[in-house]
């Protein structure tokens, strides 16, 4: 022990301490940058790598089933097609001959005993 009074002269040393903090910073600073150089490196060896994009590579759509966007809209236009045929006459093969007809006119002409079809 020393006799001026029993405790160490001075507190920690300042300058060290400082020189390790600025150290450690400028340490963390390079590695940062380095990385930051890495990652660039990879990105543009990754760009290099990949095929350009066909330009006559056609749009595809997904599998079905695709959603709708407006599906009351969609089923009630497909009730009205399907209206449409049931209730109209139209051609199914115009070069064989065959029509097709309102099928309450098919049931009566179905329903009508042998040879006696209903007259319309």
């Amino acid at each position: 022990m020393s006799a001026a009074g029993g405790h160490e002269p001075m507190d920690v040393a300042g300058r060290p301490v400082l020189a390790a903090a600025i150290g450690l910073a400028v340490v963390l600073l390079l590695v940062a940058g380095g990385q930051l150089l890495l990652l660039r490196y990879y990105a543009e060896r990754a760009t290099e790598r990949e095929a350009p994009a066909a330009p006559l590579a056609e749009a595809r759509t997904p599998p079905e089933p695709r959603l709708l966007p407006e599906p009351r809209r969609a089923l009630l236009e497909l009730r009205a097609e399907e209206d449409a045929l049931l209730h109209g006459y139209g051609w199914v093969k115009r070069e064989a001959g065959i029509v097709r007809i309102p099928i309450e006119r098919a049931i009566d002409v179905l329903a009508a005993p042998a040879g006696k079809a209903p007259a319309r």
